[in-house]
């Protein structure tokens, strides 16, 4: 049954691809298609490969969070290993992030997944491994592999509930899959669960934690860049409050709370930079101050400004390090929460919606220990006022999110150690 269904998936593979290109012509992140004709040759494995390597390690990574998570890891593996490594991305964000690492001998996005490409690709490549970070779990990827004789891997695998649930739907197919994987290392205990319960083999599923908390760092490569933008701006002695990885129904409520308490001032760094243009119109709708960062040093009179979009990427843990307290997105839209961790290493309140289910045991320490702070969008701005008026607090907050950011520290040295368990 398993296979019928990845049959009746490479059927429909075609029809599913133009309804993605269909969507994207009418949604804000069209401008992600201008690309297209040069991304085919990649998606369909049509471009001249250059000298097909001798054994490779190929690693999948969705997107820039993805690669980023993995760079640490992926240098061990190449040593371990002593091969090259052909890294593939589901998106064009996470390909130009990775062609900047030199650990990547190869760049590319990933090919479509339709079983004769994966197969074309994996005669060139020849890889003698795949890995697979996270949650981009791609039916004919991992049956061509194991076809291929290919060992397979999950690292820092992640796996909420509802996709969980989800995968139920498929389960002949998914448990297909999960018997052909030689390894998983999951996040936490929970996801490890998770996968057992989808047909994975329970002697094979490892909670290792979570790579991406070792790459937290205490110096951002910005943050002179942010203490003379803060300057520059006025914002020398104001209290600061940096919203990270927002969504539109986010920033609404940020813009809102701007405009009613003109003490705080307010960051907004997108999730989605591609919707830069909706989010300055909605900024000029709303009639509050607002700059960013490509277009502050035009403006002559910036004194007032109570809002300042952050517009480029690579800049968000150097505000975070600069900020009075920090709001994480992703939590109050219905997006599961991004990386709340990444502001806590920095020893600041971290404010957060209900729906953190793609970390909730980031979110539920966090609680627990007081060093987050739930909101919503009815009280987003009363509890950011209320933490202007109690510096006590903000500094008590904070200290207990910076404490709390350590322990999720070491999964990369505990994937090596399952990764030398199963040998070259």
């Amino acid at each position: 049954m398993g296979y019928f269904i990845l049959f009746l998936l490479n059927l429909f593979a075609p029809f599913a691809a133009l309804g993605v290109v269909v969507f994207f012509f009418f949604s804000p992140r069209r401008n992600l298609l201008k690309n297209l004709k040069y991304e085919l040759s990649q998606r369909f494995v049509l471009s001249p490969f250059g000298q097909r390597p001798a054994k490779s390690l190929w690693i999948h990574a969705a997107s820039v969070g993805e690669v980023r998570s993995v760079i640490k890891l992926a240098s061990l593996l190449k040593e371990y290993y002593g091969c090259r490594i052909v890294l593939t991305t589901s998106t064009a964000a996470g390909r130009n992030t990775a062609l900047k690492e030199p650990v990547f001998d190869k760049a590319l996005l990933m090919p479509v997944d339709c079983y004769p490409l994966v197969k074309r690709f994996i005669k060139f490549y020849h890889p003698a491994y795949l890995y697979i970070v996270e949650a981009d779990l791609w039916p004919n990827m991992i049956a061509a592999c194991a076809a291929c004789g290919i060992k397979i891997a999950v690292i820092n695998g992640r796996l909420s509930a509802r996709s969980a649930k989800r995968y139920k739907f498929l389960s002949p197919l998914v448990k297909l899959l999960m018997g052909k994987i030689t390894f998983i290392c999951a996040q936490t205990e929970e996801i490890r669960q998770r996968y057992i319960s989808l047909g994975a083999d329970e002697g094979k599923v490892y909670a290792c934690g979570n790579i991406k908390y070792d790459l937290l760092n205490e110096s951002p490569s910005r943050e002179n860049e942010v203490a003379s933008l803060f300057d520059a701006i006025c914002w020398q002695d104001s209290f600061i409050t940096v919203c990270g990885s927002t969504h539109e129904e986010e920033e609404a409520v940020i813009i809102e709370a701007a405009r009613r308490d003109k003490n705080i001032k307010f960051v907004i760094a997108p999730r989605h930079l591609e919707r830069k243009k909706q989010i300055l119109h909605n900024l000029a709708q709303s009639g509050v101050k607002y700059t960013s960062l490509s277009s502050y040093k035009k403006e002559k009179d910036l004194k007032d400004c109570r809002i300042l979009l952050a517009d480029a990427m690579g800049w968000l843990g150097a505000f975070y390090k600069k900020s009075s307290l920090c709001f994480v997105g992703g939590s109050i839209s219905k997006c599961g929460g991004h990386n709340f961790l990444e502001a806590a290493v920095f020893s600041k309140p971290v404010l957060f919606g209900k729906y953190y289910y793609n970390t909730p045991d980031v979110a539920e320490a966090l609680l627990k220990c007081g060093g987050g702070i739930l909101v919503s969008a009815e009280n987003f701005a009363s509890e950011a006022e209320n933490l202007f008026n109690d510096k006590a607090l903000v500094s008590a907050c904070g200290k207990a999110a910076g404490q709390c950011s350590l322990s999720f520290k070491g999964a990369t040295e505990r994937t090596l150690k399952v990764v030398e368990n199963y040998g070259k």
